[in-house]
């Protein structure tokens, strides 16, 4: 399965492996879609984190959406799937 996209900021954008199976986008946070993202003014060389969505979450995803019938060989776009709200950390999809 080719590595996960977001396209928050109109041009699809490679997410990076965070955690155990999980993903961290790349150009966006809950308030900031732009890429790159600003880095943090007290730490040299670190940037905002972006959204993330845990492993299990991931798989879940990738379950129903197989259910669905979408096509897995292309790069999933996870810009309507990340959390809506809260600490921009997990998300959880029934």
């Amino acid at each position: 399965m080719p590595v996960p996209v977001c396209s928050c900021t109109g041009v699809p954008r490679h997410c990076y492996k965070w955690g155990n199976g999980g993903w961290q986008s790349s150009c966006c946070t809950t308030t900031i879609s732009m890429y790159p993202l600003p880095q943090i003014p007290n730490k040299r060389h670190a940037r905002v984190g972006g959204r993330k969505m845990s492993g299990s979450v991931f798989s879940k995803l990738l379950s129903r959406l197989a259910e669905e019938g979408h096509d897995l060989s292309v790069p999933l776009d996870l810009k309507d799937y990340w959390a809506k709200h809260g600490t921009n950390r997990y998300i959880t999809i029934k």
